[in-house]
């Protein structure tokens, strides 16, 4: 069965494989429509998140998935992924953990990359874990 993702990402696109091998997986680009790309709050994560699918008719399968920022407190932001799967037009969605960073961070991607790469929650790890137990908890 064909499943389409929302993202050509090798992270995002490496989780679903794994969590979903028995799905054929098409990536496809779409965009979140939000301003600037990078949600901020998890309003805008969501948003974002639902707005990559709008592309699809009723009968495809498809998931997509929106990383977003959100401030914390004056002194930490987090980086969360929002995850939303429609099998079957049956509609399943979650948040994936949290993955914290300090601040001075959020407005330099080359050091939160970097930043993230030594992280031990892992872009992977985080979409991989929130995929298993969406899929898990809905037996899908």
């Amino acid at each position: 069965m064909d499943l389409y993702i929302t993202s050509t990402n090798k992270d995002k696109n490496e989780a679903v494989i794994q969590v979903l091998p028995t799905f054929k997986i098409i990536q496809v680009v779409s965009e979140s429509g939000i301003i600037g790309g990078q949600p901020y709050g998890l309003e805008e994560t969501k948003q974002g998140c639902i707005n990559r699918t709008t592309q699809f008719n009723n009968d495809e399968n498809f998931i997509s998935i929106e990383n977003g920022f959100v401030k914390h407190n004056d002194v930490t932001w987090y980086d969360i992924a929002y995850i939303y799967v429609r099998i079957n037009n049956n509609y399943y969605s979650a948040w994936s953990k949290k993955r914290w960073f300090p601040k001075e961070l959020y407005n330099d991607t080359t050091k939160l990359i970097e930043y993230f790469k030594n992280a031990e929650e892992t872009r992977f790890n985080q979409l991989n874990d929130c995929l298993f137990n969406l899929i898990e908890s809905n037996q899908i």
